[in-house]
């Protein structure tokens, strides 16, 4: 028998609370190697979808599985030995350190009865505080962390997993212009590495930097939000699908100096002063 494909496959995913979808049928899969960005308005269950795919709350329908396997059927310590989820909000009232709390993303390749982290699971913390730049706030409380700085000790945490699959909940939101591009250039360095990376964003020049293939969600008339376009960036965020989840009007072109996409949003209507 085949090997299963190393990879998260969704199928027909609805998701929401109370058996109340807020999104149907998603069905999308991610590769080793890909950045896949979730984009849409606020409200059409992206942080919802992304917290079904990392196990945070139950489906309504559909399934997701990971390598072949069913994720409600694994047990906890395999699934987050593959997979690494960071919520977009992180509330941190412990006395924890940023090194503590790092050194807890080495539990799924810990064995029960470890008192202490091994020699790996010291490089490994190591390795993703120097990646994150939080080597110098090691020893500094998590409680004492600005926003910005407790995403990247979550980010931190979640690399020193090292998972094969990571999903993020807009991890660029607490960070300022510098971090959030030292943020991206990891992630692509992280891509490159083989990491499948499944990202949750709002801002389209962004997504247009860092992702590979785009999901792009809308609000139905059902009440309940859908999947409007799949794709490249330039395919799901063309100026047609833009105008029709987000009525706005864009204009779209190249930068001079990186070559990358640029999204400008304009008005038709010229306000007289």
């Amino acid at each position: 028998m085949a090997e299963p494909k190393t990879q998260i496959d969704v199928q027909n995913l609805s998701v929401g609370f109370d058996k109340k979808p807020v999104l149907e049928n998603v069905t999308v899969q991610l590769i080793p190697g890909q950045v896949i960005a979730i984009a849409g308005p606020n409200g059409a269950g992206k942080s919802t979808l992304l917290k079904t795919i990392a196990r945070q709350i139950k489906p309504i329908a559909g399934a997701v599985h990971l390598n072949g396997a069913d994720i409600w059927q694994m047990r906890t310590p395999e699934f987050a030995g593959k997979v690494a989820y960071v919520p977009q909000d992180i509330e941190i009232s412990t006395q924890l350190t940023v090194e503590q709390m790092v050194m807890l993303g080495r539990n799924p390749h810990q064995s029960w009865w470890q008192w202490y982290g091994s020699a790996n699971d010291t490089n490994a913390v190591n390795k993703a505080l120097e990646n994150t730049e939080m080597q110098t706030l090691r020893e500094k409380p998590l409680c004492q962390l600005s926003g910005g700085e407790r995403q990247r000790a979550a980010l931190a945490t979640a690399i020193a997993q090292e998972p094969q699959f990571m999903l993020l909940d807009e991890p660029t939101s607490h960070l300022d212009f510098k971090h959030q591009n030292e943020l991206l250039k990891l992630l692509k360095g992280l891509r490159a590495a083989g990491l499948g990376i499944m990202i949750v964003l709002h801002d389209l020049n962004v997504i247009a930097r860092i992702a590979d293939h785009v999901v792009l969600l809308e609000h139905a008339s059902q009440r309940c939000s859908r999947v409007a376009a799949t794709g490249s960036v330039l395919q799901a965020l063309s100026v047609e699908n833009l105008k029709q989840v987000f009525d706005v009007d864009v204009t779209v072109f190249d930068d001079p100096n990186t070559g990358e996409t640029v999204y400008n949003p304009f008005s038709l209507r010229t306000v007289q002063g």
